[in-house]
């Protein structure tokens, strides 16, 4: 074998090293920080902004803020088992702002990437004794 093939071998082998040893990205990971699985109501939920939530299928995903403001999340597709799960973890940017919440993590790892946060209109809540409308 002559130098020059010996030399291109050498090159080749210490490129293909650096390439495996590499930390590829496979295309789901997602900027933000998750935090720590929480159960719905519990107090670590108010770190990130956030009331309780819910999960009436595996498609949405409701979340009452600190404000009693009410938002609904859609996932880019099926999130299996969300519905499930009584803990969740948050994918969120920092400072935490639940309109920019990228997704959760169910407690067996998988991830759920939001396509949509919408906050919901609430009516006004009546109060006791509160006249009916007036029919016309």
């Amino acid at each position: 074998m002559n130098t020059r093939t010996a030399w291109t071998l050498a090159c080749l082998a210490s490129t293909l090293l650096v390439a495996c040893a590499t930390n590829h990205s496979n295309g789901t990971s997602m900027p933000g920080k998750v935090t720590p699985q929480m159960r719905s109501g519990s107090t670590e939920l108010r770190t990130y902004q956030l009331l309780d939530w819910i999960a009436p299928d595996d498609r949405t995903l409701l979340v009452n803020s600190l404000d009693r403001s009410l938002f609904r999340a859609s996932f880019k597709g099926q999130c299996t088992g969300l519905r499930l799960v009584d803990t969740l973890a948050f994918i969120v940017q920092t400072p935490p702002q639940i309109e920019k919440y990228q997704g959760v993590v169910l407690p067996n790892g998988t991830r759920c990437v939001f396509t949509s946060i919408t906050r919901l209109e609430t009516a006004p809540a009546r109060g006791k004794g509160a006249n009916a409308p007036e029919s016309l």
